[in-house]
C-alpha cells in the first residue's frame, strides 16, 4: 500500500506494520487505519491534524494518533510505531459535533455539506433536499444519512469527487470485476430483514394516511411530512448477502458493481484493502475484503 506524509514523502512499505483503507457508502466515505513505524524525524508528521495521502492522492486528515513503543532498540533509540485513524479531509467536518444549528430548505446536498464545513467543489448527481435540520450539539453526518435515505440513494467517493447515485442506479453499471462464489461467506435472513427494514407511513395536509411500500409484512414507522415516493425510498436499502476475501484490489471502491460467479451482480457496500508488511515476524499479506449486497425494496 502506498502512503505519503508531508505531501510527497513516501512511507516505506516495511515501515507499515498494518494498514486498512476502507471505502464505504456513507457521508464520510473513506477512512484509513494504520500502524506505522516512526522515528524522531517522521514522528511529528503523524500527529492529530496532519495529513496523509493515499496512492490515489486522496488527502486524509489524522483524527487520532497513539504512539506505541515496540520494546526494541535500534541504534541508540527505541523503535516506535504510531497508530492512526484518518478520514477523508474534504468532508471530515461533517463528522464533528457542531456548535451551531444547520437548518436548510430546498438546499442541494453540496450546500448542506459546505454549511457543515466541508470543502467539496461539488457533488456529481447532486439533488435538492426538501428540508434538513441539524441542531446544536448534533453531528451533520447522521442527518445527511437520513436525507440520502429519503432520496433513495447513497454517496460514494470516486476519482477525487463525491457522487450521489440512486440505489437502482448502482445495479445499472457494468461490473468492474468477478468474485468467485466459493470465496464468499453468505448471509441470508428474511426474518431479520422483516424486523429491521420497516415500512413507513405519514399524514398529508388533509390528515389522510399516506403509505410507502407495503408489499411485505414489516415493522412500521411514522415519518412526518413525507409523500408517497419518499416513503417508498426510505424502505429501499442494500442488504449484505456476501462477504468475500478477495485479491488485493484497492481500485475497487464502495459503489462499484461486481459479479459473483453463479449468483449475479452485487453492489460493493464496503471495500477494505488490507496491507500487512510482516514486520513482527509474521507472514506479509495483502488482500481486499468486500461486503456485497443486493437491493431490497
Amino acid at each position: 500500500m502506498q502512503l505519503f506524509y508531508d505531501t510527497d514523502k513516501p512511507v516505506r512499505g516495511d515501515f507499515i506494520r498494518r494498514a486498512v483503507l476502507r471505502s464505504d457508502l456513507v457521508p464520510v466515505p473513506l477512512t484509513l487505519e494504520a500502524d506505522i513505524r516512526i522515528d524522531a524525524e517522521s514522528g511529528p508528521y503523524f500527529t492529530v491534524g496532519r495529513s496523509i495521502h493515499t496512492y490515489a492522492n486522496d488527502e486524509m486528515e489524522i483524527v487520532k494518533s497513539e504512539v506505541i513503543p515496540s520494546g526494541r532498540v535500534q541504534g541508540e533509540s527505541e523503535a516506535a510505531f504510531v497508530r492512526i485513524i484518518a478520514i477523508l479531509k474534504p468532508v471530515k467536518e461533517v463528522s464533528f459535533i457542531k456548535p451551531y444549528a444547520i437548518i436548510k430548505r430546498g438546499a442541494t446536498l453540496a450546500e448542506i455539506y459546505r454549511a457543515a464545513g466541508a470543502t467539496l467543489r461539488g457533488i456529481e448527481g447532486d439533488f435538492a433536499v426538501s428540508r434538513y435540520t441539524c441542531l446544536v450539539g448534533e453531528v451533520p453526518s447522521y442527518h445527511i444519512s437520513r436525507a440520502l435515505q429519503e432520496a433513495g440513494g447513497v454517496v460514494r467517493w470516486r476519482n477525487g469527487r463525491l457522487a450521489f447515485i440512486s440505489l437502482p442506479g448502482l445495479f445499472q453499471q457494468s461490473p468492474v470485476d468477478t468474485v468467485p462464489a466459493g470465496n464468499a461467506e453468505t448471509v441470508d435472513s428474511g426474518f431479520r430483514e422483516r424486523h429491521e427494514i420497516p415500512s413507513f407511513y405519514s399524514l398529508d395536509a388533509d390528515g389522510q394516511f399516506v403509505y410507502g411500500n407495503r408489499n411485505k409484512v414489516r415493522a412500521v414507522r411514522f415519518q412526518q411530512g413525507a409523500n408517497a415516493p419518499t416513503l417508498r425510498n426510505m424502505t429501499a436499502c442494500l442488504v449484505v448477502d456476501r462477504v468475500s476475501r478477495f485479491k488485493y484490489a484497492p481500485v475497487i471502491a464502495a459503489g462499484d458493481l461486481v459479479e459473483v460467479q453463479g449468483v449475479g451482480n452485487r453492489a460493493v457496500i464496503t471495500a477494505a484493502s488490507v496491507f500487512e508488511a510482516g514486520t513482527d515476524g509474521e507472514s506479509p499479506q495483502q488482500y481486499t475484503k468486500l461486503w456485497l449486497g443486493r437491493l431490497q425494496q
